[in-house]
């Protein structure tokens, strides 16, 4: 068990490996053209100027990064700073969980409560005729968030 091969699982998605495989095998073939293109390019090269030429190269590329980083850490007198560090922000509730919604300060007492049973079941009885679900479905189209909210009315009552 310690030294046993794992086998394979099956391809779960067959068509994306394929599809995986072609790009790769693209991107193989340009790699390769690109690399024979260069070699006819540098053949005629002696060795000796291929390294002097690839040290310059280096030199430049890394000297130019050393001055930009340079530059920007210690330039003072920047209008803008280079590096710009921001304060954190802390979320405003960030440690209340929402139960604080149901708690005793948001108190219903039993006529509201009654309104809210009655157009709960107002609006159970327009889903029996076809202009019901219309004025049902037209209501709720206009307040999204209407039956979610008689919902929570009720749990806060039933909380309190």
């Amino acid at each position: 068990m310690l030294f046993r091969k794992k086998k394979d699982k099956q391809n779960s998605h067959p068509v994306k490996e394929k599809a995986a495989k072609g790009i790769a095998s693209f991107l193989l073939k340009t790699q390769s053209k690109f690399a024979a293109v260069m070699n006819n390019q540098t053949k005629n090269i002696p060795s000796k100027k291929m390294k002097i030429l690839l040290l310059v190269f280096c030199l430049i590329g890394g000297g130019f990064s050393l001055y930009l980083t340079l530059e920007a850490i210690l330039k003072p007198d920047r209008e803008q700073p280079a590096f710009k560090i921001d304060p954190v922000s802390v979320p405003k509730h960030y440690d209340r969980s929402g139960d604080e919604e149901l708690r005793s300060d948001h108190y219903i007492d039993n006529e509201t409560y009654q309104q809210i049973q009655a157009f709960e079941q107002y609006m159970d009885s327009l889903q029996r005729t076809p202009t019901g679900v219309q004025t049902r479905d037209s209501i709720l189209q206009a307040r999204p968030g209407l039956m979610d909210s008689v919902r929570m009315l009720k749990e806060i009552y039933n909380y309190q």
